[in-house]
């Protein structure tokens, strides 16, 4: 059964989901657009789950904060 909440609204600047398989990783990103406030920037990238790959998706997403 659902039930009401009383959440407020929190907006997250930066984000990442992942989606899990097997042989690849698929990661989205969306980050603040620099010099258009309230505008934003997505990419959507591939990555095999081998190691050496999982590193570089890792280094990618400190790079965007």
């Amino acid at each position: 059964m659902l039930e009401e909440t009383q959440d407020t609204e929190e907006i997250i600047e930066r984000v990442a989901a992942l989606d899990i398989g097997k042989a690849e990783v698929v990661c989205c990103t969306r980050v603040p657009r620099e010099g258009s406030p309230g505008r934003r920037m997505q990419e959507v990238a591939t990555y095999p789950t081998m190691t050496r790959s999982l590193l570089g998706m890792c280094d990618h997403l400190r790079c965007l904060g």
